[in-house]
Formats: C-alpha cells, sequence, structure tokens
C-alpha cells in the first residue's frame, strides 16, 4: 500500500512505499520530479505550455503567461521565447544548465532548476522572508518549512546551527537540516540576515556529492 503525503512546503512532494528501501522517494518540485529528463521537463506543465505557445507565435498568450510568471510587464515575448527555447536546446544537448522556473509570487518563492546530462539534478528553492507584512503576500518562515519538512519525510538525518556574522557585525545562529536518502538529498538552509530568506534543495546524491566535493569559498562574514 501506497502512502502519498504532501508537504507544507507546496511543490516538494514524497511518494514512499511502506518499505523506503525497496523503491526511491518521488521528489517533486513545482510539478517536476527530480531525475526526470529534459524532455519531460519541457514538455509538462508551465514550461510545456509556454513552449506551445510561442511555437504557436501566440504572442499575447506569450506575455500573458511570462507575466504570471513574474516577468516584467514590458518583456519582449520574441525574446522571453528565444530564451526558454535556447534553455530547452542547451539542456537537451547534455549540457550542465541552470534554468529559472516561474515560482509563486504569493509566497514569495523563487526556483532554479539544474540539469546535467539531459536530466534534472536540481531544484532549488528559495522564500524570502521581509520583516515587515506585505498585503496579498504570505511568505514562509524557516520554522514552518522545516515542520513541514519533517512531517513529510520524518525527523532529518542532521540537524544543527552555525554561528554567523553579517556585513554590519550582527550575530546570527544559521539552522540547517538535511534529510538524505539512497539517492536524493533534502535541504534546509536558513539565512536570517538582512535580506532574510530560508532555502529548500531537493537534489541527487550525486549532485550533493559533487556540490560537497567542490573547493569552499571563504566566508567572508565568519
Amino acid at each position: 500500500m501506497e502512502r502519498r503525503i504532501v508537504s507544507a512546503v507546496g511543490y516538494l512532494m514524497l511518494c514512499i512505499s511502506v518499505s523506503p528501501q525497496v523503491r526511491p522517494r518521488e521528489l517533486r518540485g513545482d510539478g517536476h520530479l527530480l531525475g526526470e529528463t529534459v524532455e519531460q521537463f519541457f514538455s509538462e506543465g508551465f514550461v510545456g505550455e509556454m513552449l506551445r505557445v510561442c511555437q504557436r507565435r501566440d504572442w499575447k498568450s506569450v506575455r500573458q503567461l511570462s507575466k504570471n510568471a513574474g516577468e516584467a510587464s514590458k518583456t519582449n515575448a520574441k525574446d522571453y521565447c528565444a530564451k526558454v527555447e535556447l534553455a530547452q536546446q542547451q539542456a537537451t544537448s547534455g549540457t550542465r544548465l541552470e534554468y529559472n522556473g516561474r515560482g509563486d509570487e504569493e509566497t514569495m518563492r523563487t526556483d532554479t532548476f539544474t540539469f546535467d546530462g539531459g536530466h534534472l539534478v536540481k531544484i532549488d528553492m528559495v522564500y524570502s522572508a521581509p520583516s515587515a507584512n506585505i498585503e496579498g503576500y504570505h511568505p514562509k518562515s524557516f520554522s514552518e518549512l522545516f515542520a513541514g519538512l519533517r512531517e513529510a519525510y520524518g525527523p532529518p538525518s542532521k540537524s544543527y546551527s552555525e554561528p554567523m556574522q553579517s556585513a554590519y557585525g550582527a550575530k546570527y545562529d544559521v539552522r540547517r537540516a538535511v534529510w538524505m536518502g539512497n539517492q536524493d538529498v533534502i535541504s534546509i538552509i536558513e539565512q536570517p540576515f538582512e535580506d532574510s530568506r530560508t532555502e529548500v534543495i531537493a537534489e541527487t546524491l550525486a549532485e550533493y556529492n559533487r556540490a560537497a566535493q567542490a573547493p569552499k569559498a571563504a566566508n567572508p562574514l565568519k
């Protein structure tokens, strides 16, 4: 019997069997499945719809869709289509590519999808959390996002805090947590500085290891 749980994060979804060792977790971001092919990504959901109206040269629909995606109203429809089509071509060729998704304006979330070798290897969602309330927006805090992930995935494999200092000398304890899977990794990272935000990342194990082995740049705020 299968159990499907949708986390409070929204757009990240886990599907597991009674024995999680038997089949891998299915992680989704804005409807896209971690590990899916480039062909799947650019044929489904918002991106697929955008490419289809671009191919029809339906500029009115392109402008409407791009506006809904958070693009400025002055965006040239032809330029927007050219950008999406180029991204599709590069990702299809196997080139490593980062593609900015539509995000979610209400929760002040931005999405970045990373492709490598013709597959989606990383979904990076950043939730802004302004100190003042903004009418019409409902940002999510680190605590709220962490609670949603914990409810969906259980206790994290690792949870810790790291002392950091902002450019203005303010000191913070930055909270982080990681859920390790057999084939994938979920991370949540708090950025509590003046530009407060929380980052939620779903990535393949290979992508996680790739980042872990990359040289670390010195943090000037420490």
